[in-house]
Formats: C-alpha cells, structure tokens, sequence
C-alpha cells in the first residue's frame, strides 16, 4: 500500500513540474480576468483556437508546454485560451474576433489591444511578440487613426497605416468597407498607380460590382505591368472565370457574374465570357463539345494570351477530363497538343506534369518518364498535391514515405 502512495505522489509531482513548465491558462470571466491583471500589475494574453486547427494543436503542444514560454508569459500576463466556435459568448469576443485561427491577441489590463498575430509561431518569436506587446500603443494608433479617418481625410498613408495597419488588427471585417470608401475618393490618375493597385489585389478573390473589380478591368492594360510575366492575367483569370465557375449551378448568381463583365469597359470581356461557356460545358463533362471550343479558344487568344494553355489544363483537370471513362483518342490527342503549348509558353514544373499526365493518358508512359526525369530543371510553380487524385495516377510514395 505505502508503494502504491509513493507511486501516486511522485506522478503527482511529476504532473505539477510538467504543467508548471508552460502556460498556466486562467478559466475565470473576462471581467476576473482583468480584475486579476490589474491586481497582478499584468497584461493579458488570449489564444483563440478551434478543436479542427492543426496549428491550433501545434501550438498547444509545441510552444505553449515550453518552460521559457510559460517563464515568461506566466510572469507578465494573465492568459485566456478560447474556443471560436463553443465559445462565441465570452464577453472577449464582444470587443475582437478572430480572421484565422489560431489568433493571438495581447492586452493591457483595461482590455485595450495591444497587439494580434495569426497563425503557428515558433517559441522564440513567440516571447518576443509578447515583450514587443508590453511596449505597444496599437490602441492609442488606432483611436488617432479613427479620429482622422472620421475627420474625413483618405490618404494613402492612413490607408496603410488605419485601415490595414491598427484597425485590421482590431476590426477586420471593417476593413473592406473601408478601402472601397478609399477608392471612391480617387481620381482615374490615382487609381493606376502602383501602390493603390497593388492594395486593389486584395479583392481578386471575388467579382463584385464596385470601384475595384472595375478598375481592375478598366485598366488592366496599365496593372499588368506593374506584375511579373502573366501574373496579373493569372489572377484575373481566378476572379473572372474560376470564381464565375463555381456558380455555374445557380442560375441567377451566374449571370450576374457575366454582367459584371459584359457591362464593364474591358477590352477582354468577349474572352473572358466565351472561356466561361467553355469551362461550364467542361465541368459538364461534355467533353465532345468542351475540348475542341477550348481548342478554338487557344487559337483565337494564345498570341496575346499565352497563359491561357496552362490554366484550360488545370480546369480539365478538376473537371475530371482524367478519369479512367474518358477514352476518345481524338479528345486525348487534342489535349496532348495542349498540353505541348501550355509547357512551351509557360515552362514550369506544373506545365511539365501537364504534358506528362497527357503521355499518361495516352498510355505513352516512356514519354511521360522522359519529361518528368527533366523535371528538376523547371522553375516553380509545381502543380498542387491537392489535384494529384484528379489524374488518377498511382500513388507509389505512400509505399515508401507513409510508414
């Protein structure tokens, strides 16, 4: 029995020394928690996470257990862990919300910001954010920042420094708002420079009818070269036609998308809306009419619009162009020839593959190994891993890499 006692004792102890090593997370309310900081003379720090998020976990198990973190933290600041989703109630939330997760934000004792972070950080970073926080004023930037703001100025730099500086830390989804309010203010010599642009990229993920989205197309002919090769064609490519794609099942959404194109004063709007009619029927699966109008498309648009191979490939892919139904030697031919132009005019690792998935699919598999042997050659990008099940090619790396 007295072995038995011992037993329990030293893993008692052995419990509190592991513990004692990291962060000591408060459980109380956010009220006690202030009330606490302010008695302890300390700040306050939250780590806001989700039960889903691997860096959340990662955090959690890698950083947060570190003696030197909890060292530190555990001597300057009352710190809360949260969840987003069970926890919505926490009056914490009723001042700040998290854009990602994790999302770590540091406090003064009377709650006002100091500073925010998101995503995995490593531990030395990490104590160094928190020192940094002990000597912030984030919140004293941002009550100036509102009060010019509402003043009515809407210049560059309270752009740069406000709205993407102290009030995207505090109220991100004020953000948007507030740069299309920005870009109201200008002049058509003012929206072509570089840097309001290069602020512009932030709204190429989807196709809305306001100042941006058609001063994007208006003067894309002025953005482009502010980009390196196609990059800008690329990405709106992305916000013109894979963004439309995605409502190609609802009617009325759908044809907004096209109105916002037809109606705007784009020199590529007939491109952009023939591509849309080409990737609906590919997405259909009609690949009899799909592939040779995709075809048609490249010879009508490559000279001006080189980049165009590549990303037909990548929609064939996701449409599933490479499932094992698909056999018509003519259609495959037709991709191969595709495939040839999309490496020759935009030479890539991903290019490179596209070809030889389009060997593959011809049961050409010599020729496919002689491209991909070439393949440590080729610049980036390299085709996502998320897309290798949409080429049905056989997965031999679990047999050596998945133990």
């Amino acid at each position: 029995m007295k072995r038995i006692l011992w037993i329990v004792f030293c893993l008692f102890l052995t419990l509190g020394n592991i513990s004692a090593q990291g962060i000591e997370f408060f459980h109380g309310t956010y009220d006690a928690a202030l009330q606490k900081a302010k008695f302890e003379r300390k700040q306050i720090f939250v780590d806001v996470y989700t039960s889903w998020c691997g860096p959340c976990k990662k955090m959690s198990t890698d950083v947060f257990t570190q003696k030197e973190v909890g060292e530190f933290y555990n001597s300057k600041f009352i710190c809360l862990k949260l969840d987003a989703e069970k926890e919505l109630e926490h009056a914490f939330f009723q001042n700040y919300q998290a854009s990602a997760y994790p999302s770590f934000f540091w406090l003064d004792a009377n709650g006002n910001l100091l500073d925010s972070r998101v995503g995995f950080i490593e531990a030395g970073k990490f104590i160094q954010l928190g020192k940094d926080a002990e000597k912030s004023n984030l919140y004293v930037l941002l009550e100036e920042g509102k009060r010019r703001w509402n003043n009515g100025e809407r210049s560059l730099d309270l752009v740069k420094t406000y709205v993407l500086g102290s009030l995207k830390k505090v109220h991100p989804q004020k953000v948007k708002e507030c740069l299309l309010d920005y870009f109201s203010t200008l002049s058509d010599q003012q929206l072509i420079m570089k840097d309001n642009y290069l602020l512009m990229r932030e709204f190429m993920y989807e196709l809305e009818d306001n100042v941006v989205c058609r001063s994007l197309m208006m003067y894309s002919n002025v953005y482009q070269t502010y980009e390196n090769g196609y990059d800008f064609w690329i990405n709106m490519y992305r916000l013109l036609v894979r963004t439309g794609s995605i409502l190609r099942n609802d009617f009325a959404k759908y044809e907004a998308h096209k109105h916002i194109i037809k109606n705007a004063s784009f020199d590529c709007s007939e491109m952009f809306l023939e591509i849309l009619d080409m990737e609906k029927l590919l997405f259909q699966k009609d690949f009899k009419k799909g592939v040779p109008m995709m075809l048609e498309l490249v010879e009508k648009y490559e000279n001006t619009h080189p980049y165009l191979c590549s990303q037909f490939y990548y929609t064939l892919i996701i449409a599933g162009f490479f499932d094992k139904t698909v056999k018509n030697k003519e259609l495959i031919d037709s991709v191969l020839i595709l495939g040839q132009k999309a490496l020759k005019n935009t030479p890539s690792k991903e290019t490179l593959l596209y070809l030889a998935a389009a060997y593959a699919k011809k049961n050409n598999y010599q020729k496919a190994y002689e491209l991909m042997a070439s393949e440590p050659f080729f610049p980036a990008p390299i085709l996502s891993t998320a897309l290798y099940p949409y080429l049905h090619l056989s997965a031999i790396h679990n047999d050596y890499l998945n133990k």
